[in-house]
């Protein structure tokens, strides 16, 4: 899979259910983000013509009487396929669980796609491998202050796998 930003996926995501001019992406994608981030209209524009130029979206222009003609995006073959594939795979990176993940469980719930619950059990299999892996380092630091830091990295894992076994399993179904 290629590694794109969150931001791209969550534009593939908001035209999964059709076409939508740039405004009726953004706004979808406000409505139902915003409180995980904010997506500004020029990011959305530039990232819409890299999408297009890199086979990801198509557009056509639709032609409105009294108003000016707009542009309307709509996913490619390769476009779904490579939301599909993003979608259910985990976060690798303990760092982007709050803006990746969470647009992930989005989009399962808001979709109706199955196999939510399948991507949190895995992702809590992900997470307690790192936990494990960081506390055999903090074992073994001799350092007190980097043993402080595995200690905060594996309180911050802690917290997520919490939240993940209790909150978002349920969410995930």
């Amino acid at each position: 899979m290629e590694d794109r930003p969150t931001t791209v996926y969550a534009i593939l995501g908001s035209l999964m259910s059709g076409p939508r001019h740039g405004y009726e992406i953004l706004r979808t994608l406000e409505e139902g983000l915003g409180a995980v981030w904010r997506f500004s209209a020029s990011q959305l524009y530039v990232l819409l013509k890299k999408m297009e130029g890199e086979g990801l979206l198509d557009s056509t222009f639709e032609v409105q009487e009294a108003r000016p003609s707009k542009r309307v995006y709509s996913n490619t073959p390769a476009g779904e396929a490579s939301f599909l594939e993003w979608l259910k795979t985990p976060t690798d990176h303990v760092r982007d669980l709050r803006f990746e993940f969470l647009t992930k469980l989005f989009f399962f719930r808001n979709l109706g796609i199955a196999g939510g619950d399948r991507l949190v059990a895995e992702q809590i299999g992900i997470l307690k491998e790192i936990k494990q892996g960081l506390a055999a380092k903090r074992d073994s630091e001799p350092e007190p202050f980097r043993r402080l830091i595995y200690g905060f990295r594996i309180a911050t894992l802690t917290a997520w796998l919490a939240w993940l076994e209790d909150e978002a399993a349920i969410f995930g179904k």
